[in-house]
């Protein structure tokens, strides 16, 4: 088993680093679904640790070791207030991640990828577009384009949504970006991803080149096993291989 590290950056969010020894450069921040953890995701920790990779998870704010009252009342929220919820979190994340990297970076890793799953997708997504040292991103079950799916928008989701990552493509896919959806979501329309990648495919085809998206016809946002396994195996070499700079 790899060697596991928990620690707090600037106090209050949680980490756990796993890797093997000798510490290997690349990192990658995990960054884990909606009510979940980054003990969550310990597979997939550590399979990026065989990989040759550090692989880092952290609770997301209001997540894991800091669950508390805003994350327990969703459930009861109406649509447009659940989706209000959860973009204000997706923006809370955002430079907390940031901030992981200035840790992570401090201790000599290099270069850094991301790797989030459904809401930490959609934070992997944003913290691309907002800081440049990230190498390399992957969106699983995510999407950079943050509008309501039953296309109702209040003027508070109208403010929220105008830091989604579709409204800069540029920056968002500056460096490799591999983007991974199902495409019977009930949550998340895989169309978002999609139109994006053909966005940049067409209209910036420098970035293009390096934006890749696979779409799984048959699976939801529960993934079939064979779905996933497939998902994450395109996830690990892609990051292998940029990182790497193979």
């Amino acid at each position: 088993m790899p060697d596991a590290h928990r620690f707090r950056v600037d106090g209050h969010i949680p980490v756990l680093k796993v890797h093997y020894e000798p510490r290997p450069g690349p990192a990658v921040i995990v960054l884990h679904g909606l009510f979940s953890n980054a003990d969550a995701q310990r597979f997939e920790l550590d399979a990026l640790a065989t990989w040759g990779m550090a692989a880092v998870g952290m609770d997301a704010p209001h997540h894991g070791a800091r669950r508390d009252g805003w994350l327990d009342g969703m459930p009861s929220l109406g649509p447009t207030d659940y989706h209000a919820r959860l973009l204000y979190f997706i923006r809370e994340a955002v430079p907390e991640v940031s901030r992981v990297i200035d840790h992570v970076v401090g201790e000599g890793h290099w270069p850094i990828g991301l790797a989030g799953v459904s809401f930490g997708a959609y934070t992997a997504l944003a913290v691309a577009a907002h800081d440049s040292r990230v190498q390399a991103t992957v969106s699983i079950l995510g999407s950079p384009d943050w509008t309501p799916r039953d296309g109702h928008v209040t003027d508070e989701l109208r403010w929220l949504m105008q830091d989604a990552p579709v409204h800069r493509p540029r920056d968002c896919a500056r460096h490799p970006l591999l983007l991974l959806n199902a495409g019977k979501d009930p949550l998340v329309p895989a169309h978002q991803a999609r139109d994006f990648a053909q966005r940049l495919w067409r209209e910036f085809p420098r970035l293009g080149s390096h934006v890749g998206h696979y779409e799984y016809p048959e699976s939801d946002h529960y993934m079939r096993a064979e779905d996933w396994n497939d998902a994450w195996g395109r996830a690990l070499g892609f990051l292998r291989r940029t990182l790497y700079r193979e």
